[in-house]
Parts: structure tokens; sequence; C-alpha cells
């Protein structure tokens, strides 16, 4: 069961890590102003809004956890060899729009799959997790120099290529039993319990801060590299030391988790995040960028597991999925004003800017983050549930 779920998580994000770092690349190549990828991006984390609690309520309900994600990485497949085509703008956008509306639930499924898979059969969400780091860190120093030479837009076929992979693999999770509702969930429903627990609610609004920044930073790292003429295989380079420095650290994260507690990791993580962000506004050597993808490496890491066990405790019993998608897709909601204010930011104030005001709004999350009430709970639960 392990072994099934981390190969899952390897080849996801290998077909991640050969497509997403260098879509900004590709719509450069193609012609496309920074603005105009703005727009782009953000009308896929729009089509991620709307797709994410849909489809994660769908799976809540459906018999079976593994159906849904069957269906999205099958299609998924098949609708990004379009963005292949030689195009306009607006067909382009068409093809983005939907192939980010059938693919943005995947991760956020796969999450929820891991986390009720793990507490059954007794492994961390970080024993899996560490694969997607491995798989990510493996192919994106890869396609770095293969696309480079051959052609960005061979991104897609890729991406297309590890979801049939990530399709195949999931028949072979076994069906697990699902959680009987209880009656006032019946009566109220998934959703409205979510958005009436202020807690939950909270988290996600400050949340929405960090997904901006890592959202700006994943999609323009390359496009600073770029235009401030860093060596063009430090692209590749970057995402590859941020990604291995993840693996060690999802292997110890439970052990972390359980020392120091939830919330003090999360806020930890987002002050890193800050700090990497301030530095690269001043346009360091290029040696000190990649230590700072190291630090981006700790923070992600930290961030997104404590994350992921805080919305997972909030959530009622039979609405794990929906919490993990809700969250998800409240990133999508800062991606799309994060997207389009980047791209101006970067036509009209230059990349450094855009780093430094980065910096900024990290700083006042994670001061968010420390005054997020009742605090200490979370540290109590997480030790109870994984001893």
């Amino acid at each position: 069961m392990q072994f099934h779920l981390s190969l899952l998580y390897l080849l996801y994000y290998m077909g991640l890590g050969a497509y997403a770092p260098y879509l900004s690349l590709y719509l450069y190549d193609q012609g496309v102003s920074g603005s105009q990828t703005g727009l782009i991006l953000a009308l896929g984390s729009l089509a991620g809004i709307i797709a994410q609690p849909l489809f994660g309520l769908l799976n809540d309900r459906s018999k079976d956890y593994r159906t849904m994600l069957r269906w999205i990485s099958l299609f998924s497949a098949i609708v990004v060899l379009s963005l292949m085509l030689d195009q306009g703008l607006f067909a382009l956008i068409v093809c983005f729009v939907l192939f980010s509306f059938i693919s943005s639930p995947t991760s956020p499924l796969i999450d929820a799959i891991a986390v009720q898979y793990g507490s059954r059969f007794r492994f961390s969400f970080g024993e899996v997790r560490v694969w997607g780091a491995i798989g990510f860190s493996v192919i994106t120093l890869i396609a770095g120099y293969l696309f480079h030479d051959i052609g960005y837009k061979y991104i897609f076929a890729a991406y297309a290529l590890f979801a049939i992979l990530v399709f195949l693999v999931m028949f072979k999770l076994p069906a697990i039993p699902k959680i009987k509702a209880a009656k006032l969930h019946v009566e109220k429903g998934i959703f409205f319990q979510l958005v009436t627990n202020w807690r939950f609610v909270l988290f996600i609004v400050i949340g929405l801060l960090v997904s901006g920044n890592t959202t700006m930073n994943f999609n323009y790292l390359s496009i600073f590299l770029q235009r401030l003429d860093y060596p063009v295989e430090l692209v590749g380079w970057s995402f590859t030391v941020a990604a291995l420095v993840e693996i060690p650290l999802f292997w110890l994260s439970y052990k972390v988790i359980r020392r120091f507690g939830l919330f003090p990791l999360l806020i930890g993580s987002v002050f890193m995040y800050a700090f990497k962000y301030v530095a690269m506004s001043f346009a360091p050597p290029t040696y000190v960028i990649i230590l700072l993808q190291a630090v981006d490496g700790v923070a992600l890491v930290f961030y997104f597991s404590t994350a992921v066990e805080i919305v997972n405790q909030m959530a009622p019993a039979n609405g794990k999925a929906t919490a993990q998608t809700m969250f998800a897709a409240a990133g999508g909601i800062a991606g799309i004003a994060a997207n389009m204010v980047a791209g101006w930011v970067v036509d009209h104030q230059g990349p450094q800017f855009l780093f430094g005001m980065m910096g900024a709004i990290g700083i006042t999350a994670a001061m968010l983050f420390l005054l997020f009430p009742a605090k200490s709970g979370n540290r109590q639960q997480v030790q109870s549930a994984e001893a």
C-alpha cells in the first residue's frame, strides 16, 4: 500500500516537474508578455477554484476514493496535448483553462488519499510525500537541459506521459471503507460545516497570502533568472536544489512536527519564505541563489506538511477531501490576484521589485499565523494522532 502511494507521488511530481517550472518560458518563447502570462495563469487559477471544491465534494460522496483521480489523470493527459499545437493567444487561453480545470484537483486529491490511507495503514504523510520531492528533483534538472535544446512545447508531452502512469498506478491502490456520515453531516452538509467553522476560514484567509507568494515564486522565478541574465541552466538547478532539500526533510517531518508542534513549524516556514524573497530582490550572485533555493525547500516541506495536517484536523470525518480541496481552491483565489499582479509588476517595475513585495507579504502572513487563536491544541492533537 505505502509503496504504491509513494509511486503515485513520484510519478505525479515527475510530471509536474517536467511541465510547471518551464511553462512561463514556453509562453515567453511564444511571444507572450508578462501581463499576458499573468492573465493566462490567473484564468487557470480561476478554473482551479471552480474545479477543486467540486471534485473534492464529488470525491467525498463517491463510493471509492480512487475513481475521481483516475478520470482526472486520464483526461488531463489528453487535454494537455492540445497545448502543443501552434495556435493564437485566444486558443491557447481556452486550452490552458480547460487543462487547469481538469488537472488542478489532482494534488489535493492525492493528499487527501494519502492522509486517509496513512491513518489506516500507520504511515505518515511525509513518508510518502517525500517521493514527490525525489521525482520533482530528478526530472526538473533533466528537463532544464532537454527542453532548452528540443523546445519547451514538449513539456506538455512529458506531463501527459506521467499522467497516464498515474492513471495506471491508481488501479493498484486497494479500496478502503468510506466513513459513514453522521446525521449532523447529512443535514447541514460538509461544505456548510466548513464555511461556518471560523478557525478553518481564518486559517484559509491567512493562507491566501502564502499561496499567492508561492504561486508568484513558482511561476516567475524562471522569468526572474532570464531577465536578469543568469545562466539558463540555473532554472533547472534552482528547482532541483529545492526539491533535493525536501527529500530528507519529508522523512524527518513526522518527528520534527511531534517535537515542535504544527503551528511553530508553520510560522517558522513562512518566515523562511519571506527571508528568501527579500534576499532574491537584491539579485544576489548565482551561488547565493542556489543557497536560497535550499531555504525554499525547507520552507515548503514544513509549510505544506503542517498545513495539510491542520486542515485535516479541522475537517469533519467525512469531509477530509472537501476540506483539502477548499484549501487548495483558496490558493487558486490567491493565484488569480498573484499572477495578474506579478505579470504587471514584472513588466512595469521589474522582477527584483516583485520579490521584494513578496517578502513584505510573507512577513505579514507569518505575523498573522503567530496571532492565530488556540495554536497549542493543534500540537497536542498531532502528538496523539501519530503516537
